[in-house]
């Protein structure tokens, strides 16, 4: 695992002790950095989880592309990966945003984020947003909306959905609530991220039939 920027370790460990997410031994071995850079004046962290080995301790300065860890599945974890978080303000589960809008593009791709609201303005949750290419030549993808739990939005996006590593050119964005289906059509530009809004009413849910007595 490498740092992704320059900054003072604060924590290097098991988290069987200090919970660094929402209970102990959640993530296994742990490294989080506070990083040398602000945003708007509050502190960034930057979270590396499931280890096998931190290979640094708290209190030592790293450099970005450092070698910090080796990765593994210790933790709450079905096979070795790495979980990665971006945390702004404060050193906490709940102060989390998503690290999709904070990563490089690959080369010669773009990002894609938007918003998901009904016509109140409300984040709707659990939706699923699906890009599809306009002429064929780059791969589709499909992603879920979140509005609830510990994932928040950046507050200069306001969004509710990311989707990275998307090739340049044409694409559908279609969201659909049951058989309400909306389409835009937007173009996805290298190392940029594109934005997109649906303003979508949900059906009302299916009553639940009364048992009769």
């Amino acid at each position: 695992m490498l740092a992704v920027a320059d900054g003072t370790v604060v924590f290097a460990g098991a988290d069987d002790t200090q919970a660094v997410a929402a209970e102990t031994n959640f993530y296994g071995n742990v490294v989080i950095i506070e990083h040398d850079a602000r945003l708007d004046g509050q502190p960034v962290y930057t979270l590396y989880g499931h280890l096998s080995q931190p290979l640094v301790q708290e209190g030592q300065h790293v450099f970005m592309q450092q070698i910090i860890a080796l990765s593994g599945a210790t933790g709450v974890a079905d096979g070795a990966h790495l979980h990665f978080e971006v945390r702004v303000g404060e050193n906490s589960y709940s102060s989390t945003r998503n690290p999709r809008l904070w990563l490089y593009p690959f080369p010669e791709k773009g990002t894609v984020a938007g918003r998901v609201v009904n016509p109140a303005g409300e984040l709707l949750d659990e939706v699923t947003v699906t890009l599809s290419s306009v002429d064929g030549t780059n791969i589709g993808h499909t992603t879920t909306t979140y509005a609830l739990g510990n994932i928040n939005s950046d507050p200069l996006w306001n969004e509710n959905f990311v989707i990275d590593d998307v090739g340049g050119g044409g694409y559908k964005v279609v969201v659909q609530i049951g058989d309400v289906r909306v389409t835009q059509e937007i173009v996805v530009q290298q190392y940029r991220t594109t934005f997109v809004e649906f303003v979508i009413d949900p059906p009302p849910p299916t009553p639940t039939p009364t048992p009769e007595p």
